[in-house]
């Protein structure tokens, strides 16, 4: 009998259905074919990992030297970085030898594909170590996830988004909205938490707003998808005010910061420095799009480079526009900044600065708005859901005179 033949490797064998991402690893396979050094970036629980596992295991027969999975996440030191990689593709370590000279020895002549898997909180130590293989071994290729770029020459980033939004309250015929990633991911681990789950006429709606508040996120969708062993998904839609509470791990084996959704956003906030944390923290007073303007109007000066951290550690998304780049929080994230702000006993003097500045900005802009309508409508399309929110924080506060102003001054809007 022929003896089944092994291919060399390390990739771990899928223990649950790989769900949408079809874009992504197409584009991931062309970049491949030209860029020695591509890293995926996204989010933390956006699923990262998964792509590059499913990418690996499909180009990793392209390769005499398979695909290898260097998990740095549990990795505290950066010292160490090169005997992880050394120990994921079984070299010994020998007395007197330094890590990395071996390392490079080894890979020099071989033609392999290394998936190096969660590089955030290493990322300086990771780039050094990716840029002396790419110097050193020709043949091999290097796809990287992180929640930042590791910002290297030759580095090719395909941000990894969330997964694509079904429409709100399950609008979309029940066929197009079974084909929907974020819906699909959602009724498939259901069923598997709950043994019965089956999308529905009566839960349609539940499902897709459940994936529209969990933004899309594989993790999220998938720490909710377990509570359908005891909930509906319109009691799980309920209780979102509460998400963090709710969305608990009860997977065995999953990283300990993907047991909760907390813990997860609490590794990139502890990444962050203390003024990156500080500008996060505020963001969460917008309820939707804002700018720039907006973010330097609520009292925070001088932040354009730290927006602009907060955009590379994908904290923060950003929005092309016609005139200019806007950006948002995941709700998600909006929520976790706001858990914060509050921790800090900010929010307060946070939501008087965010409510004195569209005050004071709207005020500004009503005279003239009516000759410059289509300008000015442009810019209260933008910024719409952080005025209505302003609205409604004064009327909680018994502020009328102020939301009495606001809607006054956006009346050409109405």
């Amino acid at each position: 009998m022929a003896r089944p033949t092994h291919r060399p490797g390390n990739l771990p064998a899928e223990s649950t259905s790989f769900i949408g991402r079809r874009r992504e690893v197409a584009e991931l396979r062309k970049k491949l074919l030209t860029a020695r050094l591509v890293s995926l970036v996204g989010p933390g629980g956006v699923g990262k990992t998964r792509l590059a596992i499913r990418a690996a295991t499909d180009l990793g027969r392209s390769f005499a030297g398979g695909a290898w999975l260097v998990e740095l996440a549990e990795v505290g030191d950066p010292a160490l970085a090169s005997n992880t990689l050394m120990a994921a593709l079984d070299l010994r370590d020998q007395a007197g030898a330094e890590p990395t000279e071996l390392l490079l020895a080894y890979l020099k002549d071989k033609q392999l594909l290394i998936v190096l898997d969660n590089c955030e909180h290493l990322v300086a130590a990771a780039a050094e170590l990716v840029h002396a293989i790419l110097a050193s071994a020709p043949g091999v290729r290097v796809i990287a996830t992180s929640r930042e770029p590791l910002s290297i020459p030759g580095e090719h980033v395909l941000p990894v988004p969330p997964l694509e939004l079904p429409a709100a309250h399950g609008a979309e015929p029940m066929h197009q909205l079974r084909q929907n990633e974020a819906v699909a991911l959602f009724v498939e681990r259901a069923a598997a938490a709950s043994g019965t789950f089956e999308l529905s006429r009566s839960n349609q709606a539940a499902v897709a707003d459940l994936c529209r508040q969990l933004d899309g996120l594989p993790l999220a969708i998938e720490l909710a998808a377990v509570r359908m062993r005891i909930l509906t998904a319109d009691q799980i839609l309920e209780r979102l005010s509460d998400r963090f509470g709710l969305l608990t791990g009860s997977v065995r084996g999953a990283l300990p910061r993907h047991q909760t959704l907390h813990t997860t956003i609490d590794w990139s906030y502890d990444l962050l420095s203390a003024e990156e944390q500080s500008l996060f923290r505020k963001l969460c007073v917008f309820a939707g799009r804002f700018t720039l303007e907006d973010v330097e109007g609520v009292g925070a000066d001088e932040v354009l480079q730290t927006l602009s951290s907060l955009v590379d550690r994908s904290m923060v998304v950003r929005e092309a526009m016609r005139a200019a780049s806007c950006f948002r929080l995941h709700e998600t994230m909006r929520d976790y900044a706001l858990l914060k702000l509050r921790e800090a006993g900010e929010e307060e003097a946070v939501m008087e600065r965010c409510t004195a500045y569209y005050v004071a900005r709207c005020s500004r802009a009503m005279p003239g708005a009516r000759y410059r309508l289509a300008e000015w409508l442009e810019w209260t399309e933008l910024e719409i859901d952080n005025i209505r929110s302003v609205m409604r924080r004064c009327l909680n506060v018994g502020d009328t005179t102020r939301a009495t102003d606001l809607v006054a001054a956006v009346g050409w809007y109405w």
